[in-house]
């Protein structure tokens, strides 16, 4: 009885918009959690109307947001539940038919830059440029200094001594650095709806893995390509891609070992000629050179008109047999042998 009074007492507004809400989680494949914190009602509006048609965003408390999220987690999907620890701070639902990385890059480009507050953490590191300004000599100096900058006045300006790295991502920033960097019109706070996580067929995604550079991603693509072009040739395994090197691949490995197997067939029997003319003119050009009428006309011809052949090293004399023949008779037999070469 205590507690159907207790279900009583719940306004009826609340349990229409756990009943939509919860519609909603079960109609739509990606819901994602908002951050709105500090976002200004005009500038959601905007985020509203310029997600019209791609996306639907709705307001509650986290804790009617947590109910809607467990009653749809039980009829739909168990991992839905895990949405519920990203609900902190001010919060709301969005809802989408788009990826959840699509939608994190529209959400990232639609965001707007303003004005830093006293209070509150910087999204990004600010850094001030060395060099001189356009600040009028004058108390201006002394803001900068009580905001950590080195400034001085030179020749009649404002001077920034050196590169200052006045804020970090995460520092909380104060009213000395607000006053400092508005001189500059650097804006580092940027307003737009940031993204918690996001739920899609089974699985939750958190803001930083849904966070992807789209060019580096490109060219991991390409690389990953390649690489496997190159594994599919090495082991030899063909498809469309490689199917193409793999045939001038075996090609080319077959003319090398036509030539050097000396295979006399119509691909590679120009090259087989050419080396065997050259390497026979290299043999005639040594002969000539011990001796000039060892050779016919035509021949000397051949050599003259041909480029000089690679000089032939000489091996190295060896220690003569005992028994070697007699160097004049051993002159007229290679002479013999040369004449039944070359005619």
């Amino acid at each position: 009885m205590a507690m159907i009074a207790k279900a009583a007492e719940i306004p009826p507004w609340k349990k229409e918009v756990v009943s939509e809400l919860t519609e909603m989680l079960g109609r739509y494949p990606v819901v994602g959690v908002l951050d709105i914190t500090d976002l200004p009602a005009a500038q959601f509006q905007q985020m509203r109307q310029k997600l019209r048609g791609q996306a639907e965003i709705r307001v509650a408390k986290n804790t009617i947001m947590t109910i809607a999220i467990e009653q749809a987690a039980e009829k739909k999907d168990p991992k839905l539940k895990e949405l519920t620890k990203y609900l902190r701070g001010q919060s709301a639902l969005i809802f989408t038919q788009m990826n959840p990385f699509r939608l994190t890059k529209i959400l990232e480009s639609s965001k707007t830059s303003a004005p830093a507050k006293p209070g509150v953490k910087s999204p990004k590191d600010v850094v001030i440029p060395g060099g001189e300004t356009d600040f009028a000599p004058g108390p201006v100096v002394g803001e900068l200094q009580r905001a950590g900058i080195k400034a001085r006045i030179q020749a009649g300006k404002v001077v920034i001594l050196e590169d200052c790295h006045i804020l970090k991502q995460g520092d909380v920033i104060t009213k000395e650095i607000v006053d400092a960097i508005s001189k500059f019109g650097i804006q580092p706070m940027e307003l737009g709806l940031k993204l918690h996580a996001a739920y899609e067929a089974g699985m939750v995604f958190p803001a930083q893995v849904l966070m992807v550079d789209e060019k580096q991603v490109v060219v991991q693509l390409q690389m990953a390509c390649a690489s496997a072009v190159n594994l599919a040739v090495t082991i030899n395994y063909p498809t469309k891609v490689t199917i193409g090197v793999m045939i001038s691949k075996a090609s080319a490995a077959a003319r090398n070992l036509a030539l050097n197997a000396w295979l006399p067939i119509a691909d590679v029997m120009p090259t087989l000629l050419a080396k065997a003319r050259a390497e026979m003119l290299g043999l005639a050009g040594a002969l000539l050179a011990k001796d000039e009428k060892a050779l016919g006309e035509e021949l000397k011809k051949m050599l003259t008109a041909a480029p000089p052949a690679e000089k032939v090293e000489k091996p190295a004399e060896e220690k003569k047999p005992a028994e070697e023949k007699p160097k004049e008779e051993k002159k007229e037999e290679e002479m013999a042998g040369l004449g039944a070469l070359f005619g």
